[in-house]
């Protein structure tokens, strides 16, 4: 027997979504989801992946909206497998990406009555969408579709935008749980315009700021925004300009652009700045964070955002555009041009490249293995980076690369890594560089491969356990130390290759590795903890030598 109102309102939520510009769904099998999931397979334009483990799944799609820049859709069914996506709703929502959650639940009669595979799902993630609703049960009432389009209109607000982020339908149904297949007039595709916002910031404080001259701009993450009017104003006020490795403007020919910055200020922050322009989210870099949260320049934030990331110091102001408008508008404004000072920062950035370069050379360690394996990544590849020391050594090595990282810098966890490179992989060449560790705790996103045929090159850094543990304190604990932090794990990832159906290489030396052109692998590279620990204690110390050589060869900002 079919639901006939089930049907209609299953199916103008699915209609209302690809309408508004929802076009992908992840699917983790399971009864109660039936409904939606049958209505999006019989939908004429929706695609749809299927994952059987809703953890993978929803970073998964949080991957393929790092990929598209559009929202997507993960549906399961009712009980401990909508818990299973709240690692990726927090994530998605720190870094504000538009991740529509649809949790299939039991009727309201069954909650809270000891039914099987209920638990309560109503405001689950309240903590971590910026918009939920509980839906009610299908019935012959016109309000309840009329609900639908009201839900769907509310929603769309969060796909796009500085309120972008993730949103939650909790959806009841009773049984029968199929919907009428053919029932295809109901699903017919007609766009909706999205929402645009324009909205009207005052400037003119930091026109006053730049009046003094000595600038300087920080870009983090700014989600593939558009930056070039940024880089303009860079050029026409002479700034330099530090570029996390997530904001995408290393490999712009630029004279402007510095990427040492990381490394610089480890070792010298004797600098006052007149003003300190913040673009995007915070940077990954310690030490400028350091810098930033102790220097005494009126700082100004330019984030497209309603809530500013004010960390690591709360800023003077923050302009709710994005970078493009707010350096568009300033475009005619005089520059305050201080002799010597973009050029004190380029000749110190110079300086540290070189020590990096010779580095890179003549030492073999993670960090320098991941220098000559970025060098061979292509201007239209995608770098995804673990969450521990490979997006920390892309910081310090990826100052020439060409490739374009991403990482999942919203709650900066190990969750689902794997998985959220799997998902850009649908779209993008990517390339992932993950430890042991993190490699292991979503080794489940790998079925990818076989349930889509991903291509994807998987570099593991095994040095049998966390090795971003050796560079803190909690190493001196030495009796506690392996147990509690270390954790090698001694596993031997050519199985894991073998029964995901994945090309495997192993290297024990680092001379002459080189990365397959296509197809699926798994490259583990075999590491060791403290001889990386070492060797990066070794470059800060050449940096810091070079850099107080050159400063006491009577350089120094004006």
């Amino acid at each position: 027997m079919k639901n006939e109102q089930l049907t209609k309102q299953v199916y103008q939520t699915i209609k209302g979504l690809y309408d508004y510009g929802v076009h992908e769904v992840v699917i983790s099998p399971g009864s109660r989801s039936t409904p939606l999931a049958m209505a999006c397979e019989v939908h004429p334009q929706m695609t749809t992946y299927i994952h059987p483990d809703e953890r993978s799944a929803a970073f998964f799609a949080l991957g393929l909206i790092k990929a598209t820049k559009k929202p997507v859709a993960v549906i399961c069914t009712s009980g401990t497998a909508a818990s299973n996506y709240m690692p990726a709703v927090s994530e998605a929502y720190i870094s504000r990406m538009p991740l529509v959650v649809m949790t299939s639940d039991r009727p309201h009669e069954l909650r809270n009555v000891g039914a099987p595979q209920a638990i309560n799902q109503v405001r689950m993630f309240t903590n971590f969408v910026n918009y939920e609703v509980d839906f009610p049960v299908a019935d012959d009432f016109q309000s309840s579709h009329d609900f639908v389009d009201a839900v769907l209109l509310q929603a769309s607000r969060y796909f796009s935008g500085p309120e972008s982020g993730p949103v939650h339908f909790n959806m009841p149904f009773r049984e029968p749980l199929i919907p009428d297949l053919s029932a295809t007039e109901y699903l017919k595709v007609e766009p909706k315009s999205q929402v645009t916002y324009q909205k009207m910031v005052n400037i003119e404080p930091l026109r006053q700021f730049i009046k003094r001259g000595r600038g300087m701009i920080v870009v983090g993450d700014c989600q593939n925004e558009d930056l070039s009017q940024l880089l303009l104003f860079a050029a026409i006020h002479h700034l330099p300009v530090f570029a996390d490795p997530l904001s995408h403007l290393r490999h712009q020919d630029s004279p402007y652009i510095l990427s040492t910055g990381d490394t610089l200020f480890k070792v010298y922050q004797n600098v006052e700045p007149g003003y300190i322009i913040r673009v995007g989210k915070p940077v990954v870099s310690k030490a400028m964070n350091r810098f930033l949260a102790a220097v005494s320049a009126p700082q100004i934030l330019v984030q497209n955002s309603l809530k500013p990331d004010t960390f690591p110091v709360v800023p003077d102001m923050h302009l709710e555009m994005t970078a493009n408008d707010c350096f568009r508008q300033l475009a005619e404004e005089s520059p305050v041009l201080s002799p010597g000072w973009f050029e004190f920062f380029a000749h110190l950035n110079a300086v540290v490249t070189n020590v990096i370069q010779q580095h890179v050379h003549t030492v073999n360690d993670e960090g320098t293995i991941f220098a000559r394996l970025a060098g061979q990544l292509a201007a239209d590849e995608v770098l995804f980076l673990g969450n521990s020391m490979p997006i920390r050594d892309c910081d310090t090595f990826f100052v020439g690369g060409l490739a374009k990282p991403y990482c999942n810098r919203g709650a900066n966890g190990i969750d689902g890594v794997v998985s959220t490179a799997m998902g850009m992989a649908v779209h993008k060449k990517v390339t992932l560089v993950i430890g042991d560790i993190s490699f292991f705790h979503d080794m489940n996103g790998l079925i990818m491969k076989k349930l889509e045929g991903l291509d994807i090159r998987i570099i593991v850094m095994n040095n049998n356990g966390g090795g971003i543990f050796s560079y803190l304190p909690q190493k001196k604990e030495e009796l506690l130390f392996e147990r509690l932090y270390g954790t090698p794990l001694d596993l031997d990832f050519e199985h894991t290759a073998k029964l995901y159906g994945f090309n495997y290489q192993r290297y024990e030396t680092y001379d002459n590795i080189q990365l397959p052109k296509d197809g699926a692998h798994i490259i583990e590279i075999l590491t060791n903890r403290q001889d990386n620990v070492i060797a990066h204690q070794e470059l800060t110390e050449k940096v810091k030598d070079a850099v107080h050589a050159e400063l006491s060869f009577n350089y120094a900002a004006e």
